[in-house]
C-alpha cells in the first residue's frame, strides 16, 4: 500500500506554532476527530473509519499504523465526522457526481459500539440511524458538526443547490427522510464548526 496520508503535528508556542513532527499513514486521510487521546480518521474514498490510540505519543517523524479500522455499513463514501456526548455523526457523500444521494449516520453510544467491533470488522447498520432521502437535501455532505446539548447536527452540503448549510434537530432520534430545520444557501461551502 502506498503511504498517502500525513498528519502534521504542531506545538503551540508563545509566539505561534512550531511543527513538532510529521506522521505518515498508509491511506488517504479526509476528516479527523479527537475523542480523548484517540484520533479518529476517515479513510478517503471508502466507508472506513480508522482509530489511533494515544496518537500524540507519536512524537517523531515516521509511519504509524491505525490501531483499528472498521467498515461502516450503509456508507458509500464517508467524508466528515464529529463526536459529542457519546454520539458520533458521519457523513456519506455517496456518488461524488450526484447531488441527491448523500446521508448522515448517527451512532449513539459510539464508544461501546466501536469498541465491540473487531479490527477490519463492520459496524452494523442496525447500530446506527441513517438520515437520507430527497427531503433531507443531502447530496455531498462534506463536513458535519454535532452539538449534544441541543441535539443538533450542522452540515456543510457542497453539491445540492450549489451549496447549503443544513441543520437537523432531534438528531439522536432522527432517521429516514428528515426535513432540515435550517436550510441556508451558501455556494461552495466545505466546512462547518460549532463552538459550545
Amino acid at each position: 500500500t502506498t503511504a498517502d496520508g500525513r498528519f502534521y503535528i504542531y506545538s503551540k508556542e508563545d509566539n505561534g506554532f512550531t511543527l513538532r513532527n510529521t506522521v505518515t499513514v498508509d491511506f488517504k486521510v479526509w476528516g479527523i476527530e479527537f475523542v480523548g487521546n484517540t484520533l479518529y480518521a476517515i479513510v478517503d474514498t471508502t466507508n472506513m473509519l480508522a482509530s489511533f490510540d494515544n496518537f500524540l505519543s507519536n512524537n517523531t517523524d515516521g509511519m504509524v499504523s491505525a490501531t483499528k479500522t472498521v467498515m461502516v455499513e450503509g456508507i458509500v463514501r464517508t467524508h466528515g465526522l464529529d463526536y459529542d456526548g457519546g454520539t458520533m455523526v458521519l457523513t456519506d457523500i455517496g456518488d461524488a457526481g450526484s447531488d441527491a444521494d448523500g446521508g448522515l449516520h448517527v451512532i449513539t453510544d459510539f464508544d461501546s459500539k466501536f469498541n465491540n467491533t473487531m479490527d477490519a470488522g463492520t459496524l452494523a447498520l442496525s447500530d446506527q440511524m441513517r438520515i437520507s432521502g430527497a427531503a433531507t437535501l443531502l447530496g455531498n455532505p462534506v463536513n458535519v458538526a454535532y452539538d449534544a446539548d441541543s441535539d443538533m447536527i450542522y452540515v456543510a452540503e457542497l453539491a445540492n443547490g450549489g451549496g447549503r448549510v443544513l441543520a437537523f434537530d432531534d438528531a439522536s432520534n432522527a432517521s429516514g427522510n428528515a426535513t432540515p430545520a435550517v436550510n441556508n444557501m451558501l455556494s461552495g461551502v466545505s466546512a462547518v464548526y460549532f463552538e459550545d
